[in-house]
């Protein structure tokens, strides 16, 4: 049974192009909720080993493999163990494109602390306390802050009482918001997935590229697709679909049934292009 389908002449345009030219191609893919699965701790999280055996195949197929996500590098590093997977030559762009490791190389992301955020984290650690909600917890990623509802007593009541009070908070401190799935994150850098997916390209003159993601913070990165579509390149959006972002299909060139239609699609991809 496959778990993902193609919706539009865009996604079969990606698949046919993918298989006729493969060092064509660019696959930037997000981490959480795409290629490893929500879980209640963030420090928990594990990718997928069908989908780390899928892209083990595609190295050396496709012209580029990319990893675009809100975690920092190290993070990324520790938790999918990318080095053991055989994808060296992957790059991860962390914190949205702030941070950048090539897997084989050493892991380095340990630049200066924006000072705003120090100096947001008591101001959210008070909002938390204040939301009235036990269970809330907060991600400290350096450059980045994670206020993750999911675990709380009341995820809903949680989230929707916090999102105004964090508002707030970046707005004094100098940092973007991004609203996500039971997750709110403040940073300070203003680079979002657009802007790295954009790179990406220019650095690797891919002419074929897949974006795959699962929340808003990848909307940037499939808003820039659709423009460099109409610029003449081969593009295509891919969506891990979940309940909790269920509009995000309608963005969708190729929607996956979440991380397991993903797993699916890569391994279509590894053959498609063998």
């Amino acid at each position: 049974m496959t778990r993902w389908t193609v919706q539009d002449q865009a996604g079969d345009d990606f698949m046919r192009a993918a298989g006729a030219h493969p060092e064509r191609v660019l696959l930037a893919l997000d981490f959480d909720g795409t290629l490893a699965p929500i879980v209640p701790d963030p420090d928990d999280s594990r990718l997928d080993p069908r989908a780390a055996e899928a892209l083990a195949r595609l190295r050396g197929r496709l012209g580029a493999l990319a990893i675009i996500t809100g975690r920092g590098t190290q993070t990324v590093s520790k938790l999918a163990r990318l080095e053991e997977r055989g994808v060296n030559g992957l790059i991860v762009a962390g914190g949205y494109g702030a941070q950048r490791w090539v897997v084989g190389e050493a892991v380095d992301d340990a630049g200066a602390r924006p000072a705003g955020i120090g100096e947001a984290l008591e101001a959210i650690r008070e909002a938390i306390e204040a939301c009235g909600v036990d269970g809330v917890a907060v991600e400290d990623k350096g450059i980045a802050l994670g206020v993750h509802t999911r675990r709380s007593d009341d995820p809903d009541r949680a989230y929707g009482s916090l999102l105004p009070r964090l508002e707030g908070i970046a707005s004094a401190h100098g940092l973007t918001i991004e609203p996500g799935r039971s997750v709110i994150e403040l940073r300070a850098s203003t680079v979002t997935k657009g802007d790295a997916i954009r790179a990406l390209i220019e650095e690797t003159g891919a002419t074929v590229v897949a974006m795959c993601g699962d929340d808003l913070g990848d909307l940037p990165a499939f808003d820039a697709l659709v423009d460099l579509r109409a610029a003449g390149l081969t593009t295509c959006r891919v969506v891990s679909a979940s309940l909790e972002q269920s509009g995000l299909g309608a963005y969708a060139d190729i929607l996956a049934e979440g991380t397991d239609g993903i797993a699916d699609w890569l391994e279509a991809l590894a053959d498609a292009t063998s």
